[in-house]
């Protein structure tokens, strides 16, 4: 199946922006993986069940995040739209297991990533106008086309990478 000509630009930027991400990765360490930027900094905590979720919840705090936080997000998002594209609509965010390490963190972005672009490749030049194609519950997925979302998706993991060459700039330069 190939993929639709208007589809393809957002692969391309999709691609581009996720090489740019993992290069800007390259040599994050664990510690500064879950470094705080500020003392009341978002990051991710074991919730009841012990798995960890961000805290305090996005939605609650306009503070700065770990990068463990912003990474844990980048491949939670792509995994959860993927299954409520194609797969079968049924995750929810306990369902997934948020990394506590760089390296697992980084395989988990790369695969909410891939999971996510297989998603977008697998439709058909007609599907790409449908609302609600990506019924994903916890964003605006019902009421937009899935190539606006795609859109979206390409733009937040611009915005995050962003998020995290901030926080590794000011890890870099915290004693100065």
């Amino acid at each position: 199946m190939s993929v639709p000509p208007r589809l393809a630009p957002l692969l391309a930027q999709l691609d581009t922006s996720l090489a740019m991400a993992l290069e800007r990765m390259q040599g994050l360490t664990d510690e500064e993986f879950w470094w705080l930027p500020e003392r009341d900094a978002a990051t991710l905590a074991p919730n009841a069940r012990g798995k960890l979720r961000p805290t305090p919840l996005p939605d609650e705090s306009p503070r700065t995040r770990t990068i463990a936080l912003l990474v844990g997000h980048l491949g939670d998002m792509g995994i959860m739209r993927a299954d409520y594209t194609n797969g079968g609509h049924t995750l929810t965010p306990d369902d997934l297991d948020w990394p506590d390490n760089v390296a697992d963190g980084i395989s988990f972005m790369r695969e909410g990533w891939a999971t996510w672009r297989g998603a977008l490749t697998s439709l058909q030049d007609h599907e790409l106008d449908m609302v609600g194609r990506s019924a994903f519950p916890w964003g605006l997925d019902p009421g937009l086309p899935i190539l606006d979302i795609a859109w979206w998706m390409n733009r937040e993991l611009i915005h995050h990478t962003a998020e995290i060459a901030f926080v590794r700039d000011l890890y870099a330069r915290r004693g100065a």
